[in-house]
C-alpha cells in the first residue's frame, strides 16, 4: 500500500512539473507537429505562424494560437477556410478519447471564415476524417466569441452568396450581412448576444434583433434563437411583407399564392422540425388577414397547417390566386398559368373563412369559407361554400397537377339563391321573391382558369318553381309598350313567376341551352342560344310570348351578343320595321286602324314546368351525390325549345 502511494505521488509530482515547464516556456515546440497531424486527418493544411501556448484555466485545458489559418480543399474558390490573428480556446478532455473534440469556448481575433459549397453539393467545412456529410461533426464548439470578423458564405446548388461584417461592442456582436438569396438580392443587419451558442442547446439561447430584406421581402425580428448553426429554437416575434406571398417559395422553399402585397406580424416559434407562425395579423392587399400557419420538415416534403380568417375580404385580393392578371384586358376569366412546378414542394391543409367580401355592386358574393389542401401536386377545395344572393354555393374543385397540364374537376350545388339579390343593381328587380336552386358539374384541362373553362364538358342546371317579379320588368323585355304605359300609370305590381329554367349541356368550353325558360302569369320567355367559354362570347336569342291581349305590343325577339366584356342587347329590326310600315299604311286609309299591326292577341302559353323542373332537381340531386370525378351535373340533358312549348323528348 504505502509502494502505491509513493507512486502515485511522484506520478502526480511528475504531471505539476510537466504543466509548469510547458507553461512558462510555451508550446511552439508543438506547433509542426500539430499541422502535420491535422493535415493527416483532415487532408487540409493548419498553419499556426505565431505562437503557441497555454492560457491559464480552472475547468479546461485553454491555449491560444497567434496567425492561425486552415486551408480550403483544392475545389474551392478560396485559399483558405479559415484565418484569424489569434485563435483561443478550451478543449474538453474526456471527449478526446473518444475521437472527438469539444471545444467548450473558442474566442476568435479578426477572423474571416469562408464557408462553400459547389454545383456537386461539396461543402469546404466537411473534413476528411468526418464519418459521412450528413452526420455531425466530430468537432463541436458550444460558445463562440470574437473581436471583429468577416463571415462568407457561397452556395452554388442555392444560388446564395453573402458577406457579413461582425463587430463586437460593450452589449454583444453587431453585423451587417448583403448579397443573394436564391438569386435574389439581399441586405440584413442587426445586433446579438455577445456569446454565440453553437451547440443545438435549448438552455442557451441566443437573442437576436435583425432587419432584413430578400427581394422584395422585408423580415423584422426581435427574440431569442437557440442552435445558431442548426436554427433547432427560434422565439421571436416578427413582422413580415413583400409584394407577393410566391415569393417566399425562394426564401423558405414552400409555395405559397400569389397574393397583393401584404404586410404581417405575430410570433415564431421553432422547435426542431416544426415551425409555427401562431397568433399573426396583417393586411393583404385591401383584405384582413389573422390566424396561425405551422410547417412541419420531419416528412418527405414540408407538411403546412393553418386556419386563417379574414374579417373584410376584398375580392380583388383573390385575383392572383386564381390567376387574374394586374393589367387590364378584353378577357373576363382568368388567364395567368399557375405556378404548378412549386406544387410538389409542399404538402398543406389549411383552413380559410371571410366573413364579409367587398366586390363590384353587380356580384352579390357575402362570405367565403373553403378547405385548402394540397397533397402530391393535387390541390383541393373541399368544402368550397360561397354565399351568393341570399343562399349559397357549396361543392368540391380539384386540380391535379400532377402533369404538366392541371386536369381540374368542380362539382357545385346552388342553394336557395334570392332572385332579387341575383340582380341587385335593377332597381325593378329588387322586389322579386324567389329562390334559385341547381348544380354545375364541369372537367376540364389546362393551366389557367380560362384555359380550363374553355376546354370543359359537362353541365349547368338552375331551377326556380315558385316566386314573384315585377310586372314592369316583363313588361319591359317583351318590348309591350302599352303594357308599360298602363304599369307606370296604374303602379307596378308582383306577378307570379310559374318557373324559370335554365339547362346547358357543355362540350368542348361551349355551353349550348338544352331548356331556357323564365315563365310567369303574364309573359313566357323562352331561350335558346349559347355561351362560348373558350372564346369568351355570347350568342343568345330570347322570345318574349304575352300572354294576354296588348294594343302595342312589338313582339320582337332579343338578342345577347358580343364579349363578355361587353355584352350588347338588341332587337329583330326588320320586324319592328315591318310593324312601323303596316301601321303607316292603314294610317292613310284611316287614322284608327294605325295600331292594328301591333295589337297581340296573346297566344304565349304555359310551360310544362313541374316536367322540366322535376327533372332538373332530380338530376341536382344525383350529380350531389356523385364523387368530383363524376362528369355529370344536376341539370337535364334536354329541355324545351325556346318557344315555351312543353318539352317535347
Amino acid at each position: 500500500m504505502r509502494f502505491l502511494k509513493w507512486t502515485a505521488g511522484l506520478f502526480l509530482l511528475l504531471v505539476v512539473v510537466a504543466i509548469a515547464a510547458v507553461y512558462f516556456t510555451g508550446l511552439n515546440g508543438l506547433r509542426g507537429p500539430i499541422s502535420r497531424i491535422t493535415s493527416e486527418k483532415t487532408g487540409r493544411e493548419l498553419l499556426i505562424e505565431g505562437d503557441l501556448r497555454p492560457v491559464w484555466s480552472w475547468v479546461h485545458p485553454r491555449i491560444r494560437a497567434e496567425r492561425v489559418s486552415f486551408s480550403n480543399p483544392g475545389w474551392a474558390k478560396e485559399k483558405y477556410l479559415f484565418t484569424a490573428d489569434a485563435a483561443e480556446l478550451t478543449i474538453s478532455v474526456l471527449p478526446l478519447v473518444a475521437g472527438r473534440v469539444v471545444l467548450p469556448e473558442v474566442h476568435l481575433v479578426r477572423p474571416v471564415v469562408d464557408l462553400e459549397q459547389d454545383s456537386q453539393g461539396r461543402k469546404n467545412w466537411i473534413l476528411k476524417d468526418e464519418p459521412r456529410p450528413d452526420q455531425p461533426s466530430r468537432i463541436q464548439i458550444h460558445r463562440l466569441t470574437l473581436d471583429h470578423g468577416t463571415l462568407a458564405y457561397d452556395d452554388a446548388v442555392l444560388d446564395i452568396s453573402l458577406r457579413a461584417e461582425l463587430s463586437t461592442d460593450a452589449t454583444g456582436v453587431a453585423f451587417t450581412t448583403t448579397g443573394k438569396y436564391n438569386g435574389l438580392a439581399l441586405a440584413a443587419s442587426g445586433h446579438g448576444g455577445p456569446v454565440l451558442a453553437i451547440r443545438d442547446n435549448d438552455d442557451e439561447p441566443y437573442p437576436l434583433k435583425a432587419e432584413a430584406k430578400i427581394g422584395s421581402t422585408a423580415a423584422k425580428v426581435d427574440g431569442k434563437i437557440t442552435g445558431l448553426v442548426g436554427l433547432t429554437g427560434v422565439d421571436t416575434t416578427i413582422q413580415l411583407s413583400g409584394k407577393s406571398m410566391d415569393e417566399l417559395y425562394k426564401v423558405l422553399g414552400v409555395a405559397f399564392p400569389s397574393t397583393p402585397p401584404y404586410n404581417t406580424s405575430g410570433h415564431l416559434i421553432r422547435r426542431d422540425q416544426l415551425t409555427r407562425y401562431e397568433s399573426f395579423t396583417g393586411t393583404v392587399g385591401e383584405s384582413d388577414l389573422a390566424g396561425t400557419l405551422q410547417v412541419d420538415t420531419s416528412g418527405k416534403r414540408p407538411f403546412m397547417q393553418g386556419d386563417l380568417t379574414s374579417k373584410v375580404l376584398n375580392l380583388a385580393d383573390l385575383g392572383p390566386a386564381v390567376g387574374t392578371r394586374e393589367k387590364k384586358t378584353e378577357k373576363v376569366l382568368p388567364d395567368a398559368p399557375f405556378e404548378t412546378s412549386h406544387w410538389r414542394s409542399v404538402d398543406a391543409d389549411v383552413k380559410l373563412r371571410a366573413g364579409t367580401i367587398e366586390r363590384p355592386e353587380q356580384l352579390p358574393l357575402e362570405h367565403l369559407a373553403t378547405r385548402i389542401r394540397m397533397q402530391d401536386a393535387v390541390l383541393t377545395l373541399d368544402p368550397l361554400e360561397f354565399g351568393l344572393a341570399g343562399g349559397k354555393l357549396t361543392g368540391v374543385i380539384k386540380l391535379d397537377g400532377r402533369k404538366e397540364t392541371i386536369q381540374a374537376e368542380a362539382k357545385i350545388k346552388a342553394q336557395k339563391l334570392q332572385f332579387a339579390k341575383l340582380f341587385p343593381t335593377i332597381e325593378v328587380a329588387k322586389a322579386s321573391v324567389g329562390d334559385l336552386s341547381g348544380a354545375i358539374e364541369l372537367t376540364g384541362t389546362g393551366n389557367s382558369v380560362a384555359r380550363m373553362l374553355g376546354s370543359s364538358n359537362g353541365k349547368i342546371g338552375l331551377f326556380m318553381d315558385d316566386g314573384s317579379v315585377s310586372e314592369l320588368l316583363m313588361k319591359m323585355v317583351a318590348i309591350d309598350l302599352w303594357g308599360i304605359t298602363r304599369v307606370k300609370l296604374a303602379g307596378d305590381k308582383q306577378v307570379k313567376i310559374r318557373c324559370v329554367v335554365g339547362d346547358y349541356g357543355v362540350k368542348d368550353g361551349v355551353a349550348d341551352a338544352n331548356a331556357l325558360v323564365f315563365d310567369t302569369e303574364v309573359v313566357n320567355i323562352g331561350g335558346s342560344g349559347q355561351i362560348d367559354l373558350k372564346n369568351e362570347q355570347l350568342n343568345l336569342t330570347l322570345f318574349p310570348e304575352p300572354k294576354d291581349g296588348s294594343v302595342a305590343s312589338l313582339r320582337t325577339p332579343l338578342y345577347i351578343r358580343g364579349a363578355f366584356s361587353k355584352p350588347k342587347v338588341s332587337v329583330d329590326m326588320k320586324r319592328i320595321v315591318a310593324k312601323g310600315a303596316g301601321a303607316a299604311a292603314l294610317a292613310i286609309l284611316n287614322p284608327l286602324l294605325v295600331v292594328l299591326p301591333l295589337i297581340d292577341d296573346g297566344p304565349g302559353k304555359d310551360s310544362n314546368c313541374g316536367k322540366l323542373i322535376a327533372e332538373l332537381s332530380s338530376a341536382a340531386k344525383t350529380a350531389a351525390k356523385k364523387p368530383p370525378a363524376s362528369s355529370a351535373v344536376g341539370a337535364s340533358q334536354s329541355g324545351a325549345a325556346g318557344s315555351g312549348q312543353s318539352d317535347q323528348r
